[in-house]
């Protein structure tokens, strides 16, 4: 008697894509972190108000600035590879962007301050960690195995 078992094989090619994209990805929220962000200065030096306040205030304490969030979300995104569903990739992903959008917003809402390189870094970190998180790591070829 023949006995068909269906189970899923995951190929390298999903588990190394996804890999490199979530290292990527937190690596741009980490370094975006510490490049400037508006007004040639450092993330780690904006208040997180700057998401929601157009009044942008500086801080010297890297919890309370956007630059620790952005370094947080990086680190949630590395935490994420541990499930193989990627929803955790892809929230911090989201998290990401969301305020990227935000903080973008208030720039462009005050006339005296301009978008540099260290939100562009965290920005194109956040949608790769959606990538990731959406890549093909959980979802393996169907494999039918006689027994």
């Amino acid at each position: 008697m023949v006995m068909h078992h269906t189970t899923s094989r995951v190929g390298s090619t999903g588990v190394t894509s996804r890999i490199l994209l979530a290292g990527l990805g937190a690596a741009g929220l980490v370094v975006g972190a510490f490049l400037d962000w508006t007004r040639d200065t450092q993330g780690t030096h904006v208040s997180w108000h700057a998401v929601y306040q157009d009044t942008f205030g500086g801080t010297d304490n890297i919890v309370k600035s956007i630059g620790g969030a952005s370094i947080l979300v990086g680190l949630l995104a590395v935490l994420g590879l541990a499930d193989a569903s990627g929803w955790l990739l892809r929230f911090a992903g989201a998290v990401g962007i969301v305020g990227s959008i935000l903080f973008i917003i208030q720039v462009q809402s005050s006339s005296d301050h301009s978008l540099q390189t260290g939100l562009w870094f965290a920005l194109a970190g956040s949608v790769l960690c959606v990538a990731a998180g959406l890549s093909g790591f959980g979802r393996g070829r169907p494999v039918i195995i006689d027994e």
